[in-house]
């Protein structure tokens, strides 16, 4: 069977809305990049992106460690066979029990977030008695107006700024290893030439503290934001991108550069599909109303930023304008505006493209009680359906 008659197969056994991912061509993907990259480059998936167990198997398999940032997704990540030194612990809200679970199931590295994390972890390794390593995250001062989810030149509960991180000696933490700084504030990036600018910056801060600290900067880690538009089918090049690692590394003498990958690993890889319920035309303004809405896929609600819709298996040459919004009870339920095709109708399908990441993971479920979205795959050629969709009666208490 090919894409098209696995998502036909979806839409006539539970007629309601639905992911849908092909791992066959995640897994290829991942299988490239991996080939490329040189020994001293590692590559971590950030796991919110999309926490899906047979994805997250897929990454393991084939050499990806995880960057977790809770025990859900901990969790998540051992079940999918993840071992202790193929995982590492971001994420600005770490209690001390939060702590010492990630220091009982052995992760490599735990990314330091602020003064409190630092005595916190000290204490916690004290009394397991053990030294753990970890990465202390800087919050860099940026002259830079453009926006970013991760905070760009805003400031953000990510990290502590490089003045902050001075007032301490590390010394005073004999339980803590410091191996190296992580500074990430950046997402989505297509520009090459800005993520050179944004890298070097960084990697020429990140090397001025760590000599102002005291220690060596054995692990520079850059978090992630290689960019995929939605607008357009651009994303960002891997082998240029690592070709500027390499230029990073050389020129400044870099020991080990991480990456945490998300929406550049699994994002083009999958698909939303939900059902019209209504069509109409509104002060002069074509209107398509959806089964599913911010409910199932919350990012344009969050961002302003649609992902790319089509009409699925409907045929028609002249197109219209329309805004399409989801069934909630808010006009925040809007999921952009696009030319389809004039012949749609009620009972129709859209298919929202390049939802892989930061789709079902960032949603919005039990607004309203509507039915949970199913998540369904294709790996090896085969349909499976991880997730099922459900009605109020099943998941409501």
């Amino acid at each position: 069977m090919n894409r098209t008659d696995h998502i036909k197969e979806m839409i006539n056994r539970y007629q309601s809305s639905f992911y849908f991912y092909d791992l066959d061509q995640f897994e290829a993907h991942i299988k490239s990049i991996k080939k490329t990259l040189h020994p001293d480059i590692r590559v971590w998936y950030a796991t919110k992106a999309n926490p899906l167990s047979e994805i997250l198997r897929i990454l393991n398999k084939n050499g990806f460690g995880a960057d977790v940032a809770s025990l859900g997704e901990l969790q998540q990540a051992r079940s999918a066979g993840y071992g202790p030194h193929d995982l590492i612990a971001t994420g600005p809200a770490k209690s001390k029990n939060y702590l010492a679970a990630m220091m009982q199931a052995e992760v490599q590295a735990i990314v330091v977030e602020s003064l409190n994390q630092l005595k916190d972890l000290n204490d916690v390794a004290g009394k397991l008695g053990r030294t753990q390593e970890v990465l202390l995250r800087v919050q860099l001062d940026w002259n830079d107006d453009l926006k970013s989810v991760l905070g760009g030149s805003t400031i953000t509960p990510f990290g502590l700024g490089v003045e902050d991180w001075q007032t301490i000696q590390l010394s005073d933490y004999k339980n803590i290893q410091v191996m190296g700084l992580h500074c990430f504030q950046w997402g989505n990036m297509l520009d090459l030439a800005h993520l050179e600018k944004v890298w070097t910056h960084t990697t020429e801060a990140c090397q001025k503290l760590s000599l102002a600290m005291g220690f060596p900067l054995q692990v520079l880690d850059l978090g992630g934001g290689l960019g995929l538009s939605y607008s357009d089918n651009r994303e960002m090049n891997f082998s240029e991108v690592h070709e500027l690692l390499l230029k990073l590394k050389k020129k400044y003498e870099l020991d080990k550069i991480w990456l945490e990958l998300g929406r550049f690993s699994i994002g083009k890889f999958g698909s939303y599909l939900t059902r019209i319920v209504d069509i109409k035309t509104v002060r002069g303004k074509n209107i398509i109303v959806t089964e599913g809405g911010i409910n199932h896929m919350a990012r344009p609600a969050l961002v302003g930023e649609a992902f790319p819709c089509e009409a699925f298996m409907v045929e028609g040459t002249t197109h219209k304008r329309y805004a399409v919004h989801g069934p909630l009870c808010t006009a925040l339920d809007s999921l952009g505006e696009f030319d389809l095709p004039e012949s749609l109708k009620v009972g129709d399908w859209l298919e929202f493209k390049r939802t892989g990441a930061y789709g079902f993971s960032e949603s919005m479920p039990h607004f309203l009680c509507h039915n949970l979205v199913g998540e369904a795959i294709v790996h090896h050629n085969e349909l499976m359906v991880p997730r099922v969709p459900k009605t109020n009666l099943e998941w409501m208490v």
